[in-house]
Order: C-alpha cells, then sequence, then structure tokens
C-alpha cells in the first residue's frame, strides 16, 4: 500500500477543513446513540460493550498520539491463531 504524498504534507488547517463535516457527522452519531440509550429502559452501565465505548471515548479525548490505532486494537478481537478451526475454514 502507497502513501499519497500529497496526505503527508496536509497542514493541520487543510486537514480540519477538509474533514471537520465528516468528523462533525460520526460525533453526532455517537451522540444519538448514547442519548437513546439514557432514554431506554434498562441498564447496559455494565455491558462489555457500554465499556468500550466508554474507554474509546477516552482514548480520543486524551492527549497521546495514534489514537486511530488504539481505538482499533481496543475494539478488536485478539488474535487467534486457530481462526481458521474456529470458523469451520480447514
Amino acid at each position: 500500500m502507497s502513501i499519497d504524498p500529497n496526505a503527508v504534507h496536509r497542514t493541520a488547517e487543510k486537514v480540519l477543513a477538509e474533514e471537520f463535516l465528516s468528523a462533525r457527522s460520526k460525533i453526532l452519531d455517537l451522540a444519538a446513540t448514547l442519548d437513546r440509550l439514557e432514554r431506554a429502559t434498562g441498564s447496559v452501565e455494565n455491558a462489555s460493550q457500554m465499556q468500550l465505548l466508554s474507554q474509546g471515548l477516552k482514548i480520543l479525548c486524551d492527549d497521546e498520539f495514534d489514537k486511530a490505532r488504539r481505538v482499533q486494537l481496543l475494539m478488536s478481537r485478539q488474535y487467534d491463531p486457530e481462526w481458521r478451526k474456529t470458523y469451520g475454514l480447514h
């Protein structure tokens, strides 16, 4: 996979201008999901999926780098060397 040379040299201002609406939309989608959860009956406070979302949000708000990589690792299953067998793909 090759890296787009123009992407490497974009300024922060250009990245923000080009990606703001997409990022805004994703934040609104997430906010709407969280609102629906709050209005729904029952509790998901201890659900593993809710814990993952909470941890992911903390990553997005911290001051460290590699947010996408860290969120991807958080949300991914651990590698199973027997995955073919597990899914019946011998």
